[in-house]
């Protein structure tokens, strides 16, 4: 598994290459705590490279997303690869996750809230 990181804003986007198995979920989820506890507003998880993800992954990001909930932190997926998206089906996952076409999509949706939580 290999992560790539960037920033947009008080956003951070990690795309992630490679197949999240076993142990890979234990340094994807310190990653994303330690990108939060340095200012992360929101984390947009880009999945298009990931080609393949086991139940041990699953559990890490519904873990992940309770934790960064609790924070006020939210977690949005985007470019979800054909496997990971049948695998959030069947496990009925996919109406726990907000899930986005590309990157921009996510960001437009942060974008969105950010204007709705300060209108006056």
């Amino acid at each position: 598994m290999d992560i790539s990181i960037k920033y947009q804003q008080e956003n951070v986007i990690l795309r992630i290459s490679g197949s999240i198995l076993g142990e890979d979920r234990i340094e994807l989820g310190d990653k994303i705590q330690e990108l939060v506890d340095n200012g992360g507003k929101n984390v947009v998880l880009n999945l298009q490279d990931v080609d393949l993800m086991d139940s041990v992954g699953l559990g890490m990001l519904v873990a992940l997303r309770t934790s960064l909930q609790r924070r006020e932190v939210k977690l949005l997926l985007s470019n979800v690869d054909r496997s990971v998206r049948s695998l959030l089906l069947i496990t009925k996952l996919n109406n726990v996750f907000d899930l986005y076409d590309t990157e921009d999509e996510a960001l437009a949706e942060l974008g969105s809230e950010d204007k709705d939580r300060f209108m006056v």
